[in-house]
């Protein structure tokens, strides 16, 4: 997906019928390509695989306190 949008701003940025679009879509593909956004997107997808897991946990039925508690320590300890 990340290949695919920086493909579709380059080349509406080389292409693009008025000029303010390809300004917009120019600036878009600099800015996806700046390490700043690739470092958050990174932290992103690691954050959320590691609560996604606590999330599954947390939706079943059969939960005790003691093991929710359990849980939400790991995952801390593991963010």
């Amino acid at each position: 997906m990340y290949g695919a949008t920086c493909l579709v701003f380059e080349n509406i940025a080389l292409d693009g019928s008025i000029y303010s679009q390809r300004g917009d879509a120019a600036l878009s593909f600099k800015l996806l390509m700046s390490f700043d956004f690739t470092f958050i997107l990174h932290v992103m997808k690691n954050v959320m695989g590691i609560t996604d897991v606590l999330c599954q946990a947390l939706q079943q039925k059969s939960q005790d306190i003691l093991n929710v508690i359990h849980l939400v320590t790991t995952t801390k300890t593991l963010i």
